[in-house]
């Protein structure tokens, strides 16, 4: 009995191999924007706005599988050249002479006079043209600067070049559109939208590393995913990215097309020349010069590559950019680490070319190239165009490495590869993930003043699945009316409050006059009538400080007249002063004929009363 149970769990074992349990979702989804961020005066760059800081300091980062730590790049002139603190207009020439800078501050200038041009300002605004935006610690009171860089083994890239130049630091976090697009899911409030993690900030007056965007890292061992997941804003550590959003812990089921081709994470230390996560074979590597021409192979044999999002290019062997000029039959003006300069034009007016790559596995995919990018001169001629007699170039994302990527010999498959993919990262089975967009999937990025819930269909909520996790948590949405009945009952509410409170204030004055300042000139009851008919005896008057007993008679003015008799009296208090004090200053009798007035205004101005005598 015993040799047959234990060949039945042996075989149990083998037959059926152990999963491993997922959780249940530790949030609701998350599916942030990529979209345009301001990040500086008359600049635009596409990527995720991230508010950092206790004084919201907004940065556009760029989803990245080369840093374990995201990234955050200081607002200083240091981003990609020497220090210039000696002087930019004497350093700034020889860091153009030199390799290894963007293209297009390569092509800043080198002589006199265009470098007077370039002063430190134009460095701050190309910094922050590149990164994203830039972060200043001395704003914020929620920094805390670690000054330790000495994780080794969390950033193993910056081991491999040696760069020491940065320290970790522990900084708040949080989505700029978290807000948002949390209430358009859920409809209802987030219980907290920020973090506080620690983060890559690079040391005063020194350079960014050699890397070319502001990343956020979303490797498997991602220390801002962790902390968001363990604070609960985000369902798991998996995503999935599009050119136009990224979904944490969660997939959109209709963004892509096909089955999803796998990866396990490769060693990054394995192999000098492939420092990367994410590696394939090209198989293939052809070109189109239109969507509906046949290709043309522009390889002889395959090759290894990394693929990264973070990379704003694409980095391919000499042989490969040399066939390419070939086929292309133009002459090559520059050769960048990240672009690629044809002298002239581009060579249609579309513009529009094919790079159609065949990866291991059969995943093919077409990676779109704008020919319309050419760049005219700028008013004042730079050195790169007085070397060519053309005033135009034709501007490929196609570079030979280095700066912004993985170093020399080091080929990539950067943004222009990934915006034509779905990628995604499942933490439970541990394994990357590629497929091809789905064409009809929304292409532009909603924008800030939009919420992703305005771009999609009205069955498209369910299309929303969870990664990395097994459902997401009910939330208790707010109770929410029909716009036209809550402004039926709304007005209804509002008119029927209003009309109370008028109808209460305009009762609560005539009180008050009928109680108050009209009481002081009731008429005289019995007693025997004057011998004139607007006679007023007035009784006693409380003046400021004396009490005065005197009559009025309508022959002239109160101020005229009868001066030489002796002082007059001043006049009674006016009724707004009775108003003012609630107090009544004394009891008025008239006659019968009498009116009710107040002493001044109206017809009871001195120069409509009779003249005063002295009693």
């Amino acid at each position: 009995m015993r040799p047959l149970i234990f060949i039945l769990y042996t075989a149990s074992v083998f037959l059926f191999p152990a999963t491993s349990i997922a959780e249940s979702c530790a949030a609701p989804p998350l599916n942030i924007p990529l979209r345009n961020v301001s990040t500086a005066p008359g600049l635009l760059h596409i990527g995720i706005p991230i508010d950092f800081g206790s004084t919201r300091q907004i940065v556009a980062l760029t989803p990245s599988l080369q840093l374990d730590n995201t990234f955050i790049p200081r607002y200083t002139n240091t981003c990609v050249h020497n220090d210039v603190s000696t002087g930019a207009r004497r350093a700034t020439p020889l860091v153009l002479r030199r390799d290894g800078y963007p293209g297009r501050l390569e092509e800043l200038g080198t002589t006199s006079s265009n470098a007077s041009n370039t002063d430190t300002t134009n460095w701050w605004v190309e910094c922050a043209d590149m990164y994203g935006g830039g972060y200043d610690p001395s704003l914020s009171q929620t920094l805390h600067d670690t000054r330790t860089n000495n994780n080794s083994d969390s950033e193993p890239w910056f081991a491999t070049i040696k760069h020491t130049s940065w320290t970790f630091v522990t900084e708040q976090f949080a989505f700029s559109d978290y807000l948002s697009v949390y209430t358009a899911t859920n409809e209802a409030l987030p219980p907290k939208t920020n973090t506080t993690t620690s983060f890559i900030l690079s040391n005063v007056n020194a350079q960014f590393g050699s890397l070319g965007a502001s990343l956020l890292g979303l490797t498997p061992s991602s220390t801002l995913l962790r902390s968001l997941h363990a604070d609960k804003l985000i369902p798991s550590t998996s995503w999935s990215l599009t050119n136009s959003s990224l979904c944490l812990g969660c997939i959109d089921t209709k963004s892509s097309q096909g089955d999803f081709h796998t990866f396990k994470p490769a060693n990054r230390t394995a192999n000098p020349k492939l420092p990367c996560l994410l590696q394939t074979t090209i198989e293939a590597l052809n070109w189109h010069p239109d969507p509906t021409v046949e290709g043309v192979s522009l390889i002889t044999s395959a090759f290894t590559a990394c693929i990264d999002p973070g990379v704003t290019f694409l980095v391919l062997p000499p042989s490969v950019r040399q066939s390419f000029t070939k086929v292309l039959g133009r002459e090559v003006a520059a050769e960048y680490n990240d672009e690629t300069a044809f002298k002239g034009a581009p060579p249609n007016a579309s513009g529009i070319g094919l790079l159609t790559v065949r990866v291991e596995g059969g995943l093919e995919v077409n990676v779109s190239i704008a020919g319309a990018a050419s760049k005219a001169t700028a008013s004042t001629p730079t050195a790169a165009d007085l070397d060519h007699d053309s005033q135009q170039r034709w501007r490929i994302p196609i570079g030979k490495g280095a700066w912004g990527a993985y170093g020399e010999e080091t080929w990539v498959l950067g943004k222009p590869f990934t915006d034509a993919l779905v990628l995604r990262w499942d933490a439970e089975t541990q394994e990357f993930g590629l497929a091809n967009r789905n064409p009809s999937f929304s292409l532009l990025p909603p924008t800030s003043s939009s919420s992703p819930a305005e771009h999609r269909d009205d069955d498209d909520e369910d299309t929303i699945k969870p990664l990395g996790c097994t459902s997401f948590p009910s939330i208790d949405k707010l109770v929410s009316t029909s716009p036209s009945t809550g402004i039926v009952v709304g007005t209804a509410i509002g008119g029927l409050v209003g009309g109370i409170v008028f109808a209460m204030a305009g009762l609560f004055f005539f009180r008050r006059g009928v109680k108050g300042a009209r009481k002081k000139y009731e008429p005289l009851t019995g007693g025997a009538p004057t011998a004139a008919a607007d006679n007023v005896s007035l009784r006693t008057l409380q003046s400021q400080q004396h009490l005065v007993e005197h009559r009025h008679y309508s022959a002239g003015s109160w101020g005229g007249g009868a001066y030489g008799a002796g002082p007059l009296s001043p006049p009674p208090p006016s009724l707004r002063g009775s108003f003012v004090s609630g107090k009544s200053v004394g009891e008025v009798s008239a006659d019968d004929g009498a009116i009710y007035e107040a002493p001044e205004g109206g017809t009871g101005v001195p120069t409509k009363r009779g003249q005063v005598e002295l009693s």
